[in-house]
């Protein structure tokens, strides 16, 4: 009897079928996983802000939440210190134009807040300016920012070829 050992044409066509369709699967799993992660730092970093907002207003006294950039850190005296997931960092998208609100110029800077701070006043209103969050691989973008106005109001954006407005939070 003569036995033939390998594998047909045919087979080898499957197993490369099957291990083009788990690594398609895994990527999509990592693609969702960095969008839920960076969409959670974004909405946790906007109760932050409205809760800093909310303390100043019941003391009476500023609040100053610092960012710092290059260790994905950010912090306010005694009452918060926070480190961004593993997965996500303060940035951008390359020639992406921004603000979010209105975009006109191609975003420079991962934050526009003033020295990398947001400022809460007794008063209620907050400082200005953009925070941008990307995860590491650089394929997803959201932002939170606050435009000058009497009364404060925090808007988170996902950047999806275009800025789309996720919810508009009212401070006072």
């Amino acid at each position: 009897m003569h036995y033939k050992y390998g594998f047909t044409l045919i087979e080898i066509l499957i197993v490369i079928s099957l291990f083009t369709l788990l690594a398609t699967l895994g990527v999509m799993q990592l693609s969702f996983l960095d969008d839920t992660i960076a969409h959670a730092e974004v909405t946790k970093l906007a109760t932050i802000c409205s809760y800093l907002q909310q303390r100043a207003m019941t003391t009476n006294n500023e609040h100053i939440l610092i960012c710092d950039v290059q260790n994905n850190k950010y912090h306010c005296n005694t009452l918060v210190h926070e480190k961004l997931s593993q997965r996500i960092t303060f940035g951008f998208l390359p020639n992406v134009l921004g603000s979010p609100g209105s975009p006109s110029h191609t975003i420079k800077k991962a934050i526009t807040f003033p020295d990398s701070s947001i400022h809460f006043y007794p008063t209620g209103i907050i400082s200005s300016g953009t925070m941008y969050l990307t995860n590491k691989t650089k394929t997803i973008m959201y932002a939170i920012s606050n435009k000058i106005s009497q009364v404060s109001r925090l808007r988170l954006y996902r950047y999806e070829g275009i800025w789309k407005l996720l919810s508009a939070i009212t401070l006072s």
